[in-house]
């Protein structure tokens, strides 16, 4: 059955997935300008996208019967997941940044259009839905077209029609702001913290996969930018910035899938 790219420019990264019955292109069967699909991206069967243009970062999962349109720009950052059937509208344009999480179900609009307005109907609204680095929506949320800033979070069922503070987190019909009662979702921890954490999940990483112990010196946990001496040939996971450097290597691409989507690392610029 295989899927159909329907664009004038296409890139698509190396260890990228799309499963059969997937459709990217431009509304009304017109071909999108730019579809761009970085590493490791994962794209489940039978979504469908319809896009001007479409940009997904590394890593990225996108599962089953997802669904996208809207007659401006979709771009997705790497290292985000969505569940089955989710919903990505980009009629006043949708911007998803690093780390992002979407659970099942859920519909993010960056529109409000049906009432007839010559009639006077006054519901009528496109607007930008920005969603920043590390929010998690928990699952079947209703966006509006707001900005969720950093680290936010909308526990399971919610319905958010303002924008979402740093760090906090909502619940609700419509969400409210339940940090007092929660408490953030993201707490502060030291250099040392992460990279005892990391050394002791590469160390689960080799003990999962035994073929790359003889390998084990080609990825390299450190805690600082200093420690790189030779990053042609190995792969630096530095905790300090939540980067490294992508080798593109098959032990790298196993190692990454195996961290997300608990643990996410950015390629350095």
């Amino acid at each position: 059955m295989g899927y159909t790219i329907n664009a004038e420019h296409i890139s698509i990264g190396k260890f990228v997935t799309i499963e059969d019955g997937v459709y990217i292109g431009n509304k009304f069967g017109k071909k999108a300008h730019k579809v761009i699909i970085g590493d490791g991206v994962h794209i489940g069967h039978n979504s469908r996208f319809y896009y001007p243009n479409l940009e997904i970062g590394d890593y990225t999962d996108i599962n089953n019967h997802a669904f996208g349109s809207g007659d401006m720009d979709c771009k997705i950052g790497s290292c985000c997941w969505f569940g089955q059937n989710c919903i990505l509208d980009s009629e006043g344009g949708l911007e998803i940044h690093n780390g992002v999480g979407v659970g099942a179900y859920s519909q993010l609009w960056s529109h409000i259009k049906f009432g007839d307005v010559l009639e006077g109907c006054r519901w009528d609204q496109r607007k930008k839905l920005t969603i920043e680095e590390d929010v998690w929506l928990v699952g079947h949320c209703i966006v509006s077209p707001i900005t969720a800033e950093k680290k936010s979070m909308a526990m399971v069922g919610s319905v958010v029609t303002k924008d979402m503070k740093a760090n906090h987190i909502y619940a609700g019909t419509p969400a409210k702001d339940m940090t007092e009662i929660f408490g953030n979702q993201y707490q502060e921890k030291s250099v040392d913290e992460k990279f005892s954490m990391m050394v002791e999940k590469y160390n689960e990483f080799l003990e999962t996969r035994p073929e790359y112990k003889p390998d084990r010196n080609n990825i390299e946990i450190i805690k600082s930018a200093k420690a790189i001496q030779n990053s042609d040939e190995i792969s630096y996971f530095n905790v300090e910035d939540r980067t490294y450097n992508k080798l593109l290597t098959q032990m790298e691409y196993d190692f990454m899938k195996f961290l997300l989507v608990q643990i996410k690392f950015y390629p350095r610029q």
